[in-house]
This record gives structure tokens, sequence and C-alpha cells, in this order.
């Protein structure tokens, strides 16, 4: 079954290479494939193979909490195989760039706005399987670059804790959450690449790369604020409320059995 995925890997149907992976995209499939631990990245780039490994178990497991608990579209898992993993395609748009975002009209963009934040209201209902911010993967590392203590913590408050002390940018970000606030399930990289579109921008399509998803306050809110690129997006999270630790801070109340 691997050989005849991989047969598909040609170059023609190469859509981009990254520092870590390589993705091939045809028909109604995707592959996003792991470079090997003798292959380097973009401009002789050495990726951090197991790294790049965690993340891919990571989105597999998510995708299957997120197919379970919720409506949200997402891409099927076709096939996992040795160091790349095969997804179904959804046809439509992605917003890589700040000109194809000026295409789309304010009345669109409130409308995938809303549906948006419609799937993160979904999402935080997702009942945690363990306790604490941490990703799904056995070590509960957070896989995200802007955040150098990846963690477990056992609660938000540990968290905070932990960035306590950090620079002062580190200090305006832990400021944004409220240390009460539980941990639960977010995407975590909301950027608009990330979300496909219909093709005449109307509404969402399906919602790809869950690599970084993990158990975080208030669902990333403070994170995507920080990494928001494409004007206007960065109202996301704005009059969203999340849920309170009422338990005394381990973050296990409404945890799965």
């Amino acid at each position: 079954m691997d050989e005849r995925w991989l047969s598909k890997c040609l170059d023609e149907n190469m859509t981009r290479g990254t520092h870590e992976r390589e993705v091939y995209t045809w028909d109604k499939y995707i592959i996003k494939k792991r470079l090997s631990r003798d292959e380097n990245g973009h401009n002789g780039y050495v990726p951090i193979y197991s790294a790049v490994q965690q993340r891919d178990e990571n989105e597999i497991l998510a995708l299957e909490l997120v197919k379970k608990y919720t409506s949200v579209p997402i891409p099927e898992v076709v096939h996992s195989g040795n160091g790349f993993t095969v997804f179904q395609r959804f046809p439509g748009v992605t917003v890589d760039d700040k000109e194809t975002w000026e295409k789309v009209t304010p009345k669109q963009r409130e409308a995938i706005k809303l549906q948006v934040q419609g799937y993160i209201k979904e999402l935080i209902k997702i009942p945690h399987p363990s306790f604490g911010v941490r990703s799904l993967v056995s070590n509960g590392k957070l896989m995200h670059n802007q955040l150098p203590n990846p963690g477990p913590f056992p609660s938000t408050k540990a968290f905070l804790e932990a960035y306590n002390g950090e620079d002062v940018f580190f200090g305006y970000l832990i400021q944004q959450i409220d240390p009460d606030s539980t941990p639960v399930f977010s995407h975590f990289d909301w950027a608009l690449s990330n979300i496909v579109l219909c093709p005449n921008m109307d509404a969402v399509r399906g919602v790809i790369d869950w690599e970084r998803a993990c158990f975080f306050p208030e669902a990333g809110r403070c994170v995507h604020q920080m990494c928001y690129k494409l004007p206007g997006w960065g109202t996301l999270f704005d009059g969203m409320e999340f849920p309170k630790d009422v338990g005394g801070g381990d973050g296990r109340e409404g945890t799965a059995e």
C-alpha cells in the first residue's frame, strides 16, 4: 500500500516543498511526506525528524477527536504510511497572501469569521482525554514555534507560571490569559491558509493542517492575536467566552472517562 501511494509523489505533483516536508497534490488527494533523516529542506535546512513525526501523529489524533465530537469539516485520513500521510483534498480556495484576501468582500469576511467561530465553539466542547495544557501525543508537548517552553503543563496557572519572568513580550502574552480558564481543544493555528473556502469565497468548505492542535486556555486566543498576519483576521476571537476551571486548577473537570 505504501509503495502505491509513494509512486504518485512525482515532481509534477509537488505543490510545494517546506523546510520539513514535501506536499503532493492530485485529483482528490494530498500527500504530506516528511523529509527522510538524510535529506535537507529548503536552503539546506536540517529538520528535526522526530519533531515532525510527532506533529504528524498529533494531527491524526486531532482529526479523530474532531470527527467524533463535532461537525467541523475536516479532511479524511485516507492512509497513514511510513513517513507520509494521505488526506482527502478539499477543492476550493485557500488564502495564502494579502492579494487574495483583498478579493474577499467585507460581507464575505464576516460570514467566514462567524462560521469559524461556530467551529471554535464546537471544538471547545470536546472532552479532555487527560488534563492540563498539552498536545495529544504521549509526551504532551505543545507544537507551536512561538512558545519556547512546550510543556506540558498540569493547568493554565502552571502554564502562566512557566512563562512568568520571560521577556517583555511573554509578560504581555500571559496578561491576556485568565488564570482560571480551562484548557480546551483548539486547532491552534487559525491562519487563513488553513481554511479552504468555496470557490466563490462565501463560505468555508474545510479546515486543514491540524498538526498543532492541543488543549489550551481560551482555545489559543492569545496565540492567534500574536500570530495572525492578514488585516481583519485578528478579530476572530472577539466576543467569544470560554469555560472557567471550577475545580482547583488542575483542569481535570469535564475530562473523558
